[in-house]
């Protein structure tokens, strides 16, 4: 049994080091040397960093029996070429979806504004005062400069990596937070605070991204939070793959 084995995530090093129990041979692929760090290869485990786009995936996943996407919930295109990729050379798909951090009491009726893409966010942030936290990550910030005065608007936390700094750079962007998460509860407190900050823009990352205690944080100073809906899709828990890996290698 080969399993390959989409990370990137923290969902990804748990599954992982899982298949490394289980005794799985695994390779998993991951963007960025970031991803990378996440992991600890060793036996039965190896590791290939790089972006892929469908065809190399496609020359990828040939003579894995399973692949298991582990990516970013956002990371939509992604998901759709391995989905596609899995589908045409008949390997089996296995998507890991982490939980909402959307509380199902009250939902997105909590949300200053709630939206589908950044482009829409961007747009009603057009219409506003103060400063903006923006925590949606550095590939998508070009979609922000249709706010005026965005270069000092914005106060924008990204991951240490030369990829963000250049995009950081590129814009002029005054206020720059470099750091790797998930933030606490008093981290984000106190950076909020600092840079006097009037609205939240974030992602429903779930636990695993802090997303609980960037909202907390938001909500105790006033601050109004503007959320980046998540597409609906199918998939598994991360306990249910893990069961499903059981079954594999007990097969």
């Amino acid at each position: 049994m080969k399993v390959l084995l989409f990370g990137g995530t923290s969902e990804g090093r748990i599954l992982s080091e899982f298949l490394k129990e289980q005794g799985v041979e695994t390779l998993v692929s991951v963007a960025t040397d970031y991803g990378k760090e996440l992991l600890t290869p060793g036996e039965h485990i190896s590791v290939r960093t790089g972006r892929l786009d469908l065809d190399g995936i496609m020359e990828l996943i040939t003579g894995f029996d399973t692949v298991i996407d582990a990516t970013h919930p956002y990371a939509v295109q992604i998901t759709e070429n391995i989905r596609a990729a899995a589908s045409k050379t008949g390997v089996r798909y296995l998507r890991l979806i982490r939980e909402s951090g959307v509380s199902p009491g009250d939902g997105e009726t909590s949300f200053e504004a709630v939206f589908d893409s950044i482009e829409e966010a961007a747009e009603y942030l057009k219409g506003t005062d103060g400063r903006i936290f923006v925590s949606t990550g550095a590939k998508e910030l070009e979609k922000y400069r249709v706010i005026p005065d965005y270069e000092k608007r914005l106060v924008v936390r990204v991951l240490p990596v030369v990829e963000s700094r250049e995009i950081c750079r590129k814009l002029k962007l005054s206020s720059v937070i470099y750091a790797k998460g998930p933030f606490s509860y008093e981290e984000n407190l106190r950076v909020f605070k600092e840079q006097n900050i009037s609205y939240l823009v974030t992602k429903d990352s779930g636990s695993a991204g802090g997303f609980k205690e960037k909202l907390d944080a938001a909500e105790a100073l006033g601050i109004r939070t503007v959320l980046i809906r998540r597409q609906r899709e199918e998939g598994y828990t991360i306990r249910e793959i893990r069961e499903k890996i059981i079954e594999m290698v007990s097969s």
